[in-house]
């Protein structure tokens, strides 16, 4: 470990090592603070990347990372998935999203992990697509997380909107409250990273809790110790699938797509989860935090997430009259949550306003957060261009939906990118601080599984009559995407700047630990 004479001499050499990690800089430089203590005192004194704060505390990126994604896709579109899938494939469409968003985040994990101290991170992992793929790839994932969290507020506005008309039932007045909202959102997020990052976490307290409440609430009805009703698994056993969907024959091939259905669903239930990876990039310790967020959302955000989905499938029929009424309406009123229909069922008469009152603070939270997210991609894409109602519910849902299978596709992408350069270069995975389990296979799946939901999530524009709405919907953002990916490459190659696929050989590795390096072209003793 280096010692430093005078703080000038330190804050010199601070200078030249933040330099040497800078696009375009001499590679083949073995970052000085090897020593993890170091490191982390570092990251800790930190003010962030051009004149960003890291003052976002590591309980409230853990927290943030818990509840983060608990929003109106849990709370209102478990209802419709529960309708479209049954118990069973409701169930199975969630774990199986759930288990790929999990792998995809250790895909994340390690390459965020992986970087220095000192390299950029305000865009997340926008920065990884320019760097492991190309310029015009990690401009594209900008576009299209600015899209998926674009989508994503109004989206969640319209929700906590919604949620009004539970007590005030005056539909005139959900543009009022549409207003409110927004401009409560916008104004937590102009307060500075510091308080944004007390309100999340004071958000995600209540929706954790909330969540742990309802799911003891289901357990205990689904027992009979609320109204002396036993209900056991009995759904599962007398109708696991929706054998009905879309009114399609055979029973077998209508219960397929259903749960089919339900996969889309799920990724809109899921989605900015990756979002964390923008979070972390202001807290204290970026890496340290990261790192336990990753090896935690797994068993946190997953875990509870299906048995969350569990308790639901025990509980409530996908032949609920409520349930089936209040999505035949949009899904993103109050009635449409599954738990407020275990409440009725129960007799419970108090739940379902603190049920909804929950639900409006959890969409208000959402975009807090999807607000907070594209600001900082609109940030990394400016750096990178300078330099180089019901029905609008469901419709806004489906979109944020299509443009996080993008992103998920698009992590994993860089991932492999990722891996390989690694094995190129010669530098040993076992050295990180952070990996993946059976890599690169598991990206692999993620890419194939996310690539099929992503191609087939608009079956039902097909469906009997042609939806022109349904089909746009459901495709729209692939052209976007695939146009600002052509279009900045032309940009590129106008301005004589470098575009293309980047050569793995050529890729930048040497801000990594400093034990992963040794014995490669970044050491310098070697």
């Amino acid at each position: 470990m280096a010692v430093f004479q005078d703080s000038k001499e330190k804050d010199e050499r601070d200078l030249q090592t933040v330099s040497s990690f800078r696009p375009g800089a001499a590679s083949g430089v073995l970052q000085d603070f090897a020593d993890p203590d170091v490191q982390n005192e570092a990251e800790s004194t930190h003010k962030g990347e051009f004149g960003t704060k890291r003052d976002l505390k590591p309980r409230q990126v853990s927290m943030i990372a818990v509840a983060g994604t608990i929003g109106t896709g849990l709370f209102l579109g478990s209802g419709a998935a529960l309708v479209n899938g049954g118990p069973v494939g409701f169930f199975l469409g969630y774990t199986i999203v759930g288990c790929l968003v999990g792998m995809m985040m250790f895909c994340l994990g390690e390459m965020y992990v992986s970087k220095t101290v000192y390299s950029p991170n305000i865009g997340g992992f926008i920065e990884m697509g320019t760097k492991y793929i190309s310029p015009e790839a990690g401009f594209a994932m900008g576009i299209n997380y600015i899209l998926q969290t674009g989508f994503a507020v109004p989206t969640e506005i319209t929700a906590a909107a919604v949620m009004i008309s539970y007590w005030d039932p005056v539909t005139t007045h959900v543009s009022a409250y549409i207003a409110s909202f927004l401009v409560l959102s916008i104004g937590i997020n102009l307060l500075g990273v510091k308080y944004f990052g007390e309100v999340e976490f004071v958000f995600a307290c209540i929706k954790v809790l909330m969540l742990v409440a309802l799911i003891l609430f289901g357990l205990i009805a689904d027992l009979g110790g609320v109204n002396g009703v036993y209900t056991g698994g009995r759904y599962w056993r007398d109708e696991p699938f929706n054998d009905t969907f879309s009114n399609l024959s055979p029973a077998s091939f209508a219960g397929f797509l259903g749960f089919w259905k339900v996969l889309t669903q799920a990724a809109f239930a899921f989605g900015g989860i990756e979002g964390i990876s923008v979070l972390a990039g202001e807290a204290h310790n970026p890496r340290k935090t990261m790192r336990r967020a990753v090896r935690t959302v797994f068993y946190r955000i997953v875990g509870l997430y299906l048995l969350t989905v569990l308790i639901i499938s025990l509980n409530v029929s996908q032949h609920s009259p409520a349930l089936l009424d209040a999505v035949s309406k949009g899904g993103s009123t109050a009635a449409s949550s599954p738990f407020v229909v275990i409440c009725q069922q129960t007799g419970v008469k108090v739940l379902p306003s603190v049920i909804n009152a929950v639900v409006m603070t959890s969409a208000l939270s959402s975009c807090n957060e999807n607000i907070f997210a594209v600001a900082r991609t609109l940030f990394a894409l400016s750096r990178q261009l300078s330099n180089g109602s019901d029905q609008a519910f469901i419709w806004l849902s489906n979109l944020s939906a299509l443009s996080s299978l993008i992103a998920w596709i698009s992590i994993c992408t860089c991932f492999v990118r990722f891996y390989s350069a690694l094995k190129v270069q010669g530098i040993d995975r076992k050295n990180l601080d952070l990996r993946g389990w059976f890599q690169p296979y598991m990206a692999w799946i993620c890419i194939v599984s996310f690539t099929v939901i992503l191609f087939f999530n608009g079956f039902q524009s097909f469906i009997h009559k042609f939806s022109v709405s349904n089909f746009f919907a459901s495709y729209i953002t692939l052209p976007v995407i695939a146009l600002s990916l052509l279009g900045f490459r032309l940009y590129l190659r106008r301005s004589g700047k470098t575009y293309g696929l980047t050569n793995l050989d050529e890729i930048n590795l040497g801000n990594g630990p400093a034990k992963a390096l040794r014995g490669t072209r970044y050491d310098l003793g070697a």
